[in-house]
């Protein structure tokens, strides 16, 4: 009879403790999903309609997206999301990374301050676990585009030199001598919104079956010491352009 209470007594302990966590997740949600409506509904006023409204398009396709990805292993483990920790812990995550996104379209649709060069420094993201980290120097950008692609995490990783032309810069590899090459086409600003649209051709070789490189990066952050020292790595210092 003891051994019994004590298994009971257990299992309720455990399900007092999976309520409170279930409790914690959910308000974490919760206070995030209001810091970014609060982002958005700032937004609106803050930039020019017409940028406005891309922000807009892509939210919508974003909170599918979120749904998708939270949902994703509370459905594959036969668990009702909205019942599982695991769901609203994702979902937070995910709208926390959202804001600093949707924080970075001030100032999207004026003026660019970046001068030249530098008009295409700093850290890109897409929205979608796509970061590209770029520098311009001497007619060259050095860059570095990772990717982390839907809920099974398939990745992808390229870096290397483009040649610039004005606002267009291209990245071409031959991998194999048997196959056409990769390419990666970086438009600088072609929709005035201050996004880098990325356009690969033949990139299998650099990610995994269900990632993509291809997106349109807004800058969210300028580089810093780290980044500017890895993506520099192959350049002589003294062709660096720097001080």
């Amino acid at each position: 009879m003891k051994v019994v209470l004590i298994t009971v007594l257990g299992f309720v302990l455990a399900l007092m403790a999976r309520g409170k966590e279930l409790d914690k997740a959910k308000a974490e949600f919760a206070a995030q999903d209001k810091l970014l409506n609060v982002t958005y509904q700032d937004l609106e006023k803050s930039i020019p309609e017409y940028v406005f409204a891309r922000v807009q398009e892509d939210q919508r396709k974003w909170i599918d997206h979120r749904d998708y990805m939270s949902t994703w292993d509370s459905k594959r483990l036969k668990k009702k999301p909205e019942d599982d920790p695991d769901y609203w812990t994702s979902a937070a995550l995910m709208t926390e990374s959202r804001i600093t996104w949707m924080k970075a379209w001030k100032g999207a649709g004026a003026p660019s301050p970046r001068g030249t060069p530098g008009k295409w420094d700093g850290v890109y993201w897409d929205g979608y676990a796509g970061e590209l980290r770029i520098v311009e120097r001497n007619g060259k950008l050095y860059f570095s585009l990772a990717v982390v692609r839907g809920p099974t995490f398939h990745s992808g990783i390229c870096d290397g030199q483009a040649e610039v032309n004005g606002s267009m810069a291209r990245f071409s590899v031959r991998y194999s001598p048997d196959e056409a090459p990769m390419w990666l086409t970086f438009l600088n600003n072609r929709r005035g919104d201050e996004r880098i649209e990325v356009i690969g051709e033949n990139t299998g070789f650099f990610h995994g079956t269900r990632a993509y490189f291809e997106g349109h990066y807004l800058r969210v952050r300028a580089l810093n010491a780290k980044d500017l020292k890895e993506l520099l790595k192959a350049v002589p210092e003294d062709k660096t352009g720097e001080e």
